[in-house]
Parts: structure tokens; C-alpha cells; sequence
């Protein structure tokens, strides 16, 4: 029972840090430009490496196992996400700001992986249960950083401390996996060939691209979307906050309603059509339609991303092959996601029209219910 809960604490005191580095950049995102002078297609990039590199590295892993092994590897890689953090308090450069991105997102890419098997591992019986409790926490630190960052950087006069100070919770992370963390068991790590030439893990991949490239833009324009409102600038963090709060919660309750009540698809259809509801609301200069499109996103947005995770389960008879459609599936997902806050960050460069959000909205949403259409409609699922 002690070593039981231990490995809980483990995981939730890990998995806290995975979203830190990426999260608390928007709150910061108009002050950084201001200090830097540089363009919303530059900021962009700031939030956006990391989740290219957690698709990119996630080729990765297998040789991170085979070479270090998975405590070993979770120890190094935190430790070196925390001086990356770290490292964005040291001046207000953008070469250091977009070099630590890179090196967070390389942290979680291997990291995040090697936690579920963590899981795996010590909970056979309860892994549903866990990575409910890994996305939970991952979630809760994302919640933390976008809502405090702003407030930290009011109280340091700065967004230098504000961005840096998350460094030190990853290291204390670090320490706390080294001391407590059992020995792994060995593994023989065998190399085996991704679903390249099956169409429908292509729609997959397509499919957690855009849903991860949705959330994402979310995550990094609605602060500055709401600046740009008189009405609500003001109130942008707090906006942003509520986004992320409800879009965890949704993200952890709705797969358990999904086990009990309807088909997926129904589920995307439901995800699209708030999206789509979210919008109408995210359009008008008020508050109450303001929180309600936040509240909209969030549902939408935390229902994707379980059901982007489920559809390989759906299409693979195997374990084995289940692990490399869902590891095909975020590889190319995570990166192909990661540039769509780099697009319409272009686009509001071009445009100086921050609307780009809502249509990038509708577009999206739109494109990932047809998707599940296709791969969910009757004699294909």
C-alpha cells in the first residue's frame, strides 16, 4: 500500500511538469513582444516548438530506453527541463527563449511516454485509472502556470522570473523521482515498423494534429484575442484560466461518460457542434458570452483529445499494434499540430485581424467531424 500510493505522488508530482514550460508563456505573450519587438509569428513559435518537438522526439524513445533506461532518463530530462526554465530568467532574449522551448519540448517528448509505461508497469490492473490521473495532473499544471504567470510577472515587475521560476519545480521533480522511484524492471526494446502505408492511421494522424493544433492556438491567442477587446481586456487571464480549468475537468470526465453513454462519433459531433456554438459567443464584446464560448471551447477541446487517443484502440486488434498506430498517430500528430499556432499567428501578421481565430475555429472544427465520419461510420470502425 505505501509503495502504491509512493508511485501515485510519483506520477502526479512528474506529469505536473510536462505543460509548465508551454503554459505559462501566453498569459506573458503581449508584454514579451513589447520587451523583444517581435512579431506574433515569432511569439508563436515560443509554445509551438515544444509540441513539435514532442512528435519529433518521439522517435526517440526507444533508444532513450535501451541506453539510459526509464529512470535514468526521466531524472536527466527533468533536470535538464529545469534549466532550460531556468535559463529564461537569465536575459530578455528570444534566442534563449526559443532554444529552452526546444529543450522542454525534447524533455516531454521522452518523458511523457516513458511515464506510461511507468504506469504500465507498476499498475497493470488500474492503467485507465492512472493515465486519468497523469492527464489530471498534466492539466492542473498547465491551469497553474497560464493562470499565476501574469500575476508573477506583476509582482516581479517583470516577465523574466515569471516565465523562469517553473524551472524550479521540475528540478525539485527531479530530485523526488531519483530519491523515490523503484527500480525498473528490464525490457528487451524491439524495433518495429509504423502503420506508413495504412490510410486510415493517416486520418488519425490528421485528426490529433488538428485537435492538438486547435487547443494549442487556443492556448496562445486567447489572451491576445481579448487584449484586443476593450470591453474585456481586462479580464483576458481570467479568461484564459477558466479555458484551461473546464477544458481538464472535461478532459478526465468526458472518457468516463464515453464507457457508459454513446458511440464516439456522437461524442465528436457533440465536441464540433460546441465548438461551432463557441464561436457565436467568442464573437460578441461581453463577458457572459465570453466565459460561455471559454466554457464551449474547453468542452470541445477536452473531448478531442480522449477520443484522438482512443481511435487507434478502435481500428487495432493487438496491444502491439495498438502502440504503434497510437505512437505513429502523436509523433506525426504533435508536429504537424505544433505549426498550426505558427499559421495563424502568420495569418494575424498578415491580416492584423485577430477573427483569424474564429475561423480557424469553424474550419477545424468542421474537418474533424467529417474525419470521424470516415473512420467511425458503420463497416469501418
Amino acid at each position: 500500500m505505501k509503495n502504491y500510493v509512493k508511485n501515485i505522488l510519483l506520477i502526479i508530482v512528474v506529469s505536473f511538469n510536462l505543460r509548465l514550460g508551454i503554459s505559462s508563456v501566453p498569459p506573458v505573450m503581449n508584454e514579451l513582444k513589447e520587451t523583444l519587438h517581435i512579431s506574433n509569428f515569432q511569439a508563436s513559435l515560443l509554445p509551438s516548438i515544444p509540441v513539435f518537438c514532442m512528435g519529433l522526439f518521439a522517435f526517440f524513445i526507444g533508444r532513450f530506453q535501451q541506453q539510459f533506461g526509464r529512470r535514468k532518463s526521466i531524472f536527466f530530462l527533468l533536470i535538464l527541463m529545469g534549466l532550460a526554465t531556468l535559463s529564461r530568467g537569465l536575459m530578455p532574449s528570444y534566442v534563449i527563449l526559443v532554444f529552452s522551448a526546444f529543450l522542454i519540448g525534447l524533455s516531454v517528448a521522452i518523458i511523457g511516454p516513458m511515464l506510461s509505461g511507468f504506469i504500465k508497469e507498476e499498475f497493470p490492473n488500474q492503467a485507465g485509472l492512472l493515465i486519468g490521473i497523469y492527464s489530471l495532473a498534466m492539466g492542473l499544471g498547465s491551469v497553474f502556470a497560464s493562470s499565476s504567470s501574469s500575476k508573477l510577472a506583476g509582482v516581479f515587475d517583470s516577465w523574466l522570473p515569471a516565465l523562469a521560476i517553473w524551472g524550479v519545480i521540475a528540478l525539485v521533480a527531479a530530485i523526488l523521482w531519483l530519491l523515490f522511484s523503484p527500480q525498473e524492471k528490464a525490457v528487451t526494446v524491439q524495433s518495429s515498423h509504423l502503420p506508413l502505408k495504412e490510410r486510415q492511421a493517416w486520418k488519425m494522424v490528421i485528426f490529433f494534429a488538428i485537435q492538438s493544433g486547435m487547443f494549442y492556438s487556443l492556448l496562445t491567442w486567447i489572451t491576445e484575442f481579448y487584449r484586443h477587446d476593450p470591453e474585456l481586456a481586462s479580464r483576458s487571464v481570467v479568461l484564459l484560466t477558466t479555458f484551461t480549468v473546464i477544458q481538464t475537468t472535461c478532459s478526465f470526465l468526458i472518457p468516463t461518460f464515453m464507457d457508459r453513454i454513446g458511440q464516439p462519433i456522437y461524442w465528436i459531433y457533440a465536441c464540433s457542434g460546441a465548438m461551432l456554438l463557441g464561436t457565436i459567443c467568442f464573437s460578441m464584446s461581453h463577458l457572459v458570452p465570453a466565459v460561455l464560448a471559454m466554457c464551449l471551447f474547453a468542452f470541445g477541446t477536452g473531448g478531442f483529445f480522449p477520443i484522438a487517443m482512443l481511435l487507434p484502440l478502435v481500428h487495432t486488434k493487438t496491444p502491439k499494434e495498438a502502440s504503434l498506430w497510437t505512437g505513429m498517430t502523436q509523433a506525426f500528430g504533435y508536429m504537424i499540430g505544433g505549426q498550426i499556432p505558427v499559421l495563424i499567428g502568420s495569418l494575424i501578421d498578415a491580416s492584423g485581424d485577430f477573427q483569424i481565430l474564429i475561423y480557424m475555429v469553424v474550419l477545424f472544427s468542421g474537418v474533424l467531424a467529417f474525419l470521424g465520419w470516415q473512420m467511425l461510420k458503420p463497416g469501418d470502425a
